[in-house]
């Protein structure tokens, strides 16, 4: 269960755009790593590689909202919040039972909240930036 990059996930924001591009293809390292066959190693890397990259794109994200004046970055910021818990709350139950269904329920929602993130969240801010910053959609 792949993510396909295309049109209808890019914000217009140059800079989040390629941020959710790299997110996207680590989600996919997920799924490529539980159809080839789940290496412990292998997992751990691509997990911590996702959860730093989260937690920077968060940051930078949020950063660049502040500087633009966004005035709904409290909620986005909070759903930033709310997904690291979940994050934490899923790796930890894949140390607990690292087998290929607890790896597949980690991706599987990972793909479902970074698109609805992508789509729901992060587009209600892209006009908002892409003004101040004079960015084409």
């Amino acid at each position: 269960m792949t993510i396909d990059w295309d049109s209808s996930l890019e914000t217009g924001v140059a800079e989040v755009d390629a941020d959710h591009r790299n997110l996207v293809r680590l989600v996919n390292d997920l799924d490529k790593m539980l159809s080839q066959g789940v290496d412990s190693t292998r997992f751990g890397s691509v997990i911590d590689t996702l959860i730093d990259y989260a937690e920077n794109h968060f940051r930078l994200e949020e950063e660049m909202l502040a500087q633009l004046g966004y005035p709904d970055i409290a909620d986005h910021a909070e759903s930033h919040v709310g997904f690291a818990h979940q994050l934490g709350a899923m790796v930890a139950g894949c140390i607990i039972d690292p087998g290929p269904a607890s790896i597949a329920r980690l991706r599987d929602h990972l793909h479902t909240w970074l698109i609805d993130h992508i789509l729901r969240e992060d587009m209600r801010f892209a006009p908002f930036v892409r003004e101040r910053l004079n960015q084409k959609p």
